[in-house]
């Protein structure tokens, strides 16, 4: 791979790029730039995805809870050989595989799986979109990792619904399109203020504890493993942009000091380290 023949990344287009803020896309984007692979950024709108997608002849990775399809980003194509992934997870496993002695080991051998058997408080949840397991894949440690990861943060979305950073002239039929797909009445469903919003935030904090904690194993920090990231990392870093990303910058601030300021060390080192905008 090349700076003159990059791999492409399909991601959601905002007003805010070339900056990432969906979660799995954040996780591949941190991905390609720890393994120093060249890529470029394709941008696609939420509503052109299902087109997108079929056209690369990629098959959807999730399903909505009725078992229809979900079609969704990320996506890495690489032009040399036509070769498309469309699971962030996926992704990273073929990051390792086609470029092991480029960058940083995704999943090193040696290293100690501190948080691998962490276990979300809120996995029994039942999302309108259930989660990927990516059950009897390689590096499984790392993908039921990442599927309780996810079930911690997208239990408290909602708290970041509402200030999704939508393209102006597609906003109204994407919103109209989320309220269908979750089983709401209106728009209005999303948006959590008042006391509801507070006793929302301080539930997040609490389903946070047990994460938060892995982090603080290694003293040195600021990764799971001390001084080296992995991609168990990535995963929390993916979530991690998207609050950045859309918090109002107050709440941004307050989350920053949760769990003595765990998440935002990790944020930070990530951003500097490895979050790439292309």
């Amino acid at each position: 791979m090349t700076d003159s023949n990059p791999l492409i990344l399909y991601d959601i287009s905002s007003p805010i790029e070339p900056r990432s803020y969906a979660p799995n896309p954040s996780k591949a984007r941190l991905a390609l730039s720890f393994k120093c692979v060249p890529f470029k950024t394709t941008w696609v709108d939420i509503l052109d995805i299902s087109d997108v997608r079929k056209g690369l002849g990629c098959p959807a990775a999730r399903k909505f809870d009725d078992g229809s399809d979900y079609y969704t980003l990320p996506m890495l194509q690489n032009p040399a050989s036509g070769r498309v992934i469309g699971d962030s997870f996926d992704i990273a496993n073929y990051l390792e595989d086609m470029f092991p002695d480029s960058g940083g080991c995704l999943f090193p051998p040696d290293f100690t799986r501190t948080g691998l058997d962490y276990e979300s408080p809120n996995k029994d949840t039942a999302f309108f979109a259930p989660l990927t397991s990516n059950q009897g894949s390689k590096n499984e440690a790392y993908a039921r990792f990442n599927m309780h990861v996810d079930a911690t943060f997208s239990a408290h979305v909602v708290l970041v619904g509402q200030y999704l950073p939508f393209n102006p002239n597609t906003a109204e039929a994407v919103r109209a399109l989320f309220v269908k797909r979750a089983h709401l009445s209106s728009w209005d469903d999303i948006s959590v203020q008042g006391e509801a919003r507070e006793q929302l935030k301080a539930a997040f904090k609490v389903a946070l504890t047990s994460l938060a904690q892995l982090f603080m194993v290694h003293e040195t920090g600021p990764y799971l493993e001390g001084k080296q990231a992995t991609y168990a990392d990535l995963i929390v870093g993916g979530w991690l942009n998207m609050l950045s990303a859309t918090m109002p910058e107050e709440e941004w601030k307050d989350f920053r000091t949760w769990h003595s300021g765990v998440f935002a060390r990790l944020h930070d080192a990530l951003q500097e380290n490895y979050f790439e905008c292309k």
